[in-house]
């Protein structure tokens, strides 16, 4: 079975890793019992107005207490931490609910073209972790190779490797000759459809990705029918008029939503359908440019490679002006109709797409507090774990985020990353990850010239608009 032999690779690189680790470590302190996290404001994810001087309890990996009075350590507590947060901000930690780890978007080197199955997973591994030092401990994969995300979700939840929670789909549900050409074979008529949908719940799949835009209707159907019989939820790449007729067969998440439509809109908010508009992966020129402006202005272009990367990534994807317009246009529709909408960058790293995603929500026209919702609260309701997990409330587990100022007042201040909880556990943000950043995926080390004069040279490439997909 494929998943079979990613876990067996797996494992041995857990194996050898974890003897490596141990050998330089030797014995660890053991984690505390219960972390307790003073003088904070808490931003809970519900909607509600920030909370200020407050102190959050951990016990295990739950949140235990939030209350506004200082915490006083009694005797017989032992193995308790105590951290001041200096008024820094209290968040749900981040989710990325579209998410294809192992995707590169432009791949100018063709590293995918030929890539090994291992080196993909590799990749994988490495771009999960790397978002949630970002602050993102949650995300939904919509689409990756032989099963790979749900290899890493069970190597995360089994706690070898401190990795973001993980809602895999495994492989897209596809027709023949359909969208994705990294499916291995396409499904064809209704009995196919209910097959390929059973083959991947029998892989272990918490949702089922259809590219519903390319399906006849039964096709459509068969797919929502076997899914929700099975307990599952879809998630469908569509467009219309193809996302109105999904909406209408019960489709649980529409992605991208290209070109939506009032009706389509009102239908969503009324079936209570969510909505993942990747608008991060629908900018035009103009869009771009002064998002990058923006953030040059606020100082964010010290990472010189993020900040030539996330370029790239945007010109890889390009739009037209009308496009771009009609997604934002939407987007904010969507919103003031009462549609549950959810972060999810598409493209990668996790991180720092994911971030921008969130920040491209706020430029879009949605306000501060509810694309904080859309990156907490929503995506867990859309996951279907809200009862433990998407805001910062007592009884829940503690998947936290920690900045240092106000997002409220400057949704880039979610940048400003101070700590990360993921289960209770704190995460080393300065985890060594060798000498080579993701971005570096993106650069060929034979080039004589610095990537930096490369890519202000390749112009050409950045002015090749995407169709709608």
């Amino acid at each position: 079975m494929k998943k079979a032999r990613i876990l067996a690779f797996i494992i041995v690189l857990i194996s050898s890793l974890m003897v490596g680790l141990l050998d330089a470590a030797g014995e660890q302190a053991p984690d505390p019992k219960k972390i307790v996290l003073t003088n904070c404001n808490v931003i809970d994810g519900t909607g509600r107005e920030p909370m200020a001087n407050m102190t959050v309890v951990i016990s295990g990996n739950t949140i235990t207490a939030i209350r506004q009075e200082s915490y006083e350590k009694s005797a017989e507590e032992e193995n308790v931490r105590i951290v001041n947060l200096e008024n820094g901000y209290v968040l749900p930690g981040f989710w990325n609910v579209h998410m294809h780890l192992a995707a590169l978007l432009p791949d100018p080197n063709n590293l995918q073209e030929h890539e090994s199955l291992p080196s993909a997973v590799i990749r994988a591994g490495l771009n999960a972790m790397d978002g949630l030092r970002s602050g993102f401990t949650s995300i939904r994969t919509v689409g990756e190779r032989e099963y790979l995300d749900l290899a890493w979700r069970d190597a995360f939840d089994q706690g070898f490797f401190m990795g973001p929670r993980i809602f895999g789909s495994g492989e897209v549900v596809s027709i023949t000759g359909g969208h994705r050409g990294d499916v291995p074979s396409g499904a064809d008529g209704v009995a196919e459809i209910r097959k390929a949908v059973r083959t991947r719940i029998v892989n272990g799949v918490n949702w089922i990705k259809i590219m519903g835009v390319e399906m006849l209707q039964d096709e459509l159907e068969a797919a929502v029918e076997t899914a929700h019989y099975n307990g599952l939820r879809v998630a469908s790449h569509s467009k219309e008029p193809a996302t109105f007729r999904s909406v209408k067969a019960g489709v649980d998440c529409i992605e991208h939503g290209y070109g939506l439509r009032d009706e389509t809109i009102a239908l969503m908010a009324a079936k209570g359908t969510f909505y993942v508009p990747t608008i991060i992966c629908n900018l035009s020129d103009q869009y771009i440019k002064e998002r990058d402006e923006r953030l040059a202005k606020l100082g964010y272009t010290e990472h010189r490679k993020a900040a030539w990367g996330r370029t790239l990534v945007a010109y890889a994807d390009e739009r037209s002006q009308a496009h771009a317009e009609h997604q934002r246009q939407a987007l904010q529709k969507a919103v003031r109709a009462g549609v549950k909408v959810c972060i999810g960058s598409d493209s990668t790293p996790v991180g720092e797409i994911g971030v921008l995603e969130i920040e491209q929500f706020v430029l879009s026209g949605v306000s501060e507090m509810d694309a904080l919702i859309a990156a907490t609260k929503n995506c867990a309701d859309l996951c279907g774990v809200l009862d433990v997990l998407g805001t910062v409330e007592e009884g829940k587990l503690a998947d936290l985020v920690v900045v240092a100022d106000n997002p409220l007042e400057n949704i880039s201040n979610i940048r400003k990353v101070k700590m990360v909880f993921k289960d209770g556990a704190m995460v080393d943000l300065n985890h060594p990850q060798g000498t080579a950043s993701y971005w570096d995926y993106y650069i060929s080390k034979t080039h004589k010239k610095g990537y930096l004069a490369e890519a202000e040279e390749s112009a050409g490439f950045k002015r090749g608009k995407v169709k709608d997909k």
